[in-house]
């Protein structure tokens, strides 16, 4: 069974964090317009990577900078194999991943485009990520990723974090980015509204005279409340990193 999917689907990042809970092995393709790129997994670790373009396929990278310049894809299909054989391939890469994730994000004007599927405004609820993570061990963090770290638990919201650090809009936007990339803080997703409650029966309901047409009637309705109770699904409200988690756990 084979993970396949688009970056606008799941960055690049989150498959790193994906690799690393497994662990997994094996072998990450993905393929731009113009642009081929493998990347080489081994016990959830980035080991090795290869980017080649044009027409002739020709090795543009490699090594970290392969899995930075991919980094920088906004738009690109992928497919991960499972390949037992990678572990014995020698690792070229030497720096963890959060770190080339750092210095992916660095390099884009707008880092944001980072996490496609996530919006950042200054009503973004963030939270602690409950993911692990070794970025701490790393990552180098600068004083106003510090900053916003340190005001996560008290003040969730980015506008209120904004005010209490005196950190500008758009820069506290660009270093929450940077931080949802490494995985050390993550968008709180909002919770469904609680059930409406059903209205009360009357106290004194009219009284039926039970003849075989309407037993028949009340046990066919009985049949069905049953099926449309087991039928209803449970609200999902975890992640999207938990829920790819969930699907690929048997890979």
């Amino acid at each position: 069974m084979a993970l396949e999917g688009t970056l606008q689907d799941m960055s690049l990042s989150d498959l790193f964090q994906v690799f690393r809970m497994g662990p997994k092995t094996g072998v990450l393709m993905l393929v731009s317009t113009t642009e081929r790129g493998v990347i080489y997994v081994a016990d959830g670790k980035v080991i090795d990577a290869v980017l080649a373009g044009g027409p002739d396929r020709r090795v543009q990278a490699t090594q970290e900078e392969a899995i930075i310049q991919m980094l920088l894809w906004d738009n690109a299909s992928f497919v991960f194999r499972h390949d037992p054989s990678v572990s014995s391939r020698p690792p070229r890469i030497t720096q963890d991943t959060e770190w080339l994730v750092m210095e992916g994000v660095r390099r884009r004007d707008d880092p944001a485009r980072a996490m496609p599927y996530h919006s950042i405004t200054l009503d973004t609820m963030l939270q602690l990520s409950s993911l692990p993570s070794s970025a701490e061990s790393g990552v180098s963090l600068d004083v106003n990723q510090w900053r916003i770290l340190s005001q996560i638990s008290r003040n969730t919201d980015v506008r209120t974090i904004c005010e209490a650090t005196n950190i500008p809009t758009d820069q506290a936007i660009r270093t929450v980015a940077e931080l949802l990339a490494i995985g050390l803080i993550e968008v709180v997703i909002p919770s469904a509204p609680p059930p409406r409650p059903r209205p009360r029966k009357p106290a004194h309901d009219p009284v039926v005279a039970v003849t075989p047409a309407n037993a028949l009637r009340n046990e066919l309705a009985a049949a069905a409340v049953g099926i449309g109770a087991g039928d209803e699904r449970p609200q999902v409200g975890r992640g999207l990193l938990d829920a790819i988690m969930r699907r690929i756990r048997g890979l």
